[in-house]
């Protein structure tokens, strides 16, 4: 009994892994067509590969591509589904086996916490992932966030050339993506 709910756990897990993500979430970023009369500029999602998640970006509102979502939300279930948990930026882990302390992954791994087991991951990349959450903002300012569906989200795109960032907010580029502080 035990075997077949480990099964689940890491197939659930890992299962992103194992069959990729969905078509569309693999295409690349698409602002729309430019110009565009009839559409309406605004922020949009679209699922980055090497970052492993959503990113924002400003679409035209005309054209794009299907890697296209409305809310940060429905680009991560589509492209991740649910209970995905795993090294950051989609990177691979260290060690296959599960972790329960950082003892477990050796001297260049950190055992991360995962939806249904914990998963040794390359601490370096860990580390400058992390880092790009909190960037280093102009004197006097901080990290966006916005809320989406009640909940306070930091708004962060691809590279500062998404144009996601509103009127009167700076743009800082880190490692994996950008993000707006005001």
């Amino acid at each position: 009994m035990y075997s077949i709910i480990f099964f689940v756990a890491v197939f659930t897990t890992l299962s992103p892994f194992v069959f990729g993500i969905p078509d569309e979430c693999k295409l690349p970023l698409n602002m729309g067509k430019t110009p565009c009369k009839e559409g309406k500029k605004e922020i949009r999602y679209h699922f980055d590969t090497k970052a492993y998640m959503p990113l924002a970006f400003e679409y035209t509102g005309c054209g794009g591509n299907k890697n296209n979502f409305k809310s940060e939300g429905e680009c991560r279930l589509t492209c991740t589904g649910f209970d995905y948990s795993g090294c950051a930026a989609g990177s691979a882990p260290v060690k296959t086996d599960p972790c329960q302390t950082d003892k477990d992954c050796g001297p260049k791994g950190i055992c991360k916490s995962g939806n249904q087991i914990n998963t040794c991951c390359d601490k370096k990349i860990e580390k400058s992932y992390d880092a790009d959450w909190s960037p280093k903002c102009p004197k006097g300012k901080k990290v966006l966030k916005v809320e989406q569906g009640g909940i306070p989200i930091t708004v962060v795109g691809k590279t500062c050339k998404s144009k996601f960032c509103p009127a009167g907010a700076t743009c800082v580029e880190g490692t994996y993506f950008a993000t707006c502080c005001k």
